[in-house]
């Protein structure tokens, strides 16, 4: 099986991953390394750099996430800025700044950088969903209260993690994301 790290202490990122690629034959391997990550706008820039600064601390290719989300009604708010947003507002906070939106349309806008020391290589993928009108769930950031991913099937994200779902194939099936982009391209580097 192969095999390649993953640099991340977020649990919920690396499992996702981690079941993806299984099924490519790919073993994702869990590092926690401090990286200071940049700020900016644009977020293939910062998955970029993410990637750069953890091969340098690891010395050894190494696979990053990073999410934005972009509300369309908001021309793209929050963007690279959503973790920072998530400190910030509660799911109240959320719907009380969309409510009047004619366009409920949101995209969990998922990036992921693979660095070998030469080359850095970005996958990226748009993942569409809905602003609820009400938060639902309870895990997870104030975001995930709010959003229904369009494969969810009308579920919040949280209430898809408070099922214990976020892991299950089934899910994947309906939903593609940057981890297939990646996985399919490290299986074909590696052939």
């Amino acid at each position: 099986m192969l095999q390649v790290t993953c640099a991340t202490g977020n649990t919920l990122k690396f499992g996702i991953g981690k079941n993806v690629c299984a099924k490519y034959g790919i073993e994702l391997v869990q590092a926690v390394v401090d990286i200071d990550e940049i700020q900016g706008e644009d977020p293939e820039k910062i998955v970029t750099r993410k990637a750069q600064d953890a091969y340098a601390a690891l010395q050894k290719p190494v696979v990053v996430s990073d999410d934005s989300w972009a509300i369309p009604g908001l021309n793209g708010f929050p963007g690279a800025y959503m973790k920072s947003v998530n400190h910030w507002f509660t799911p109240e906070d959320f719907i009380h700044l969309t409510k009047s939106l004619q366009d409920r349309r949101v995209f969990l806008q998922q990036y992921l950088a693979y660095c070998d020391g030469t080359t850095t290589t970005v996958f990226n993928h748009d993942i569409p969903g809905t602003l609820l009108t009400e938060a639902r769930g309870t895990s997870g950031d104030p975001a995930f209260k709010i959003v229904a991913l369009d494969a969810d099937k009308g579920l919040s994200i949280a209430e898809v993690y408070d099922a214990g779902k976020e892991h299950e194939p089934s899910r994947f099936s309906r939903r593609k994301d940057a981890w297939h982009g990646f996985a399919e391209w490290y299986r074909g580097q590696q052939d």
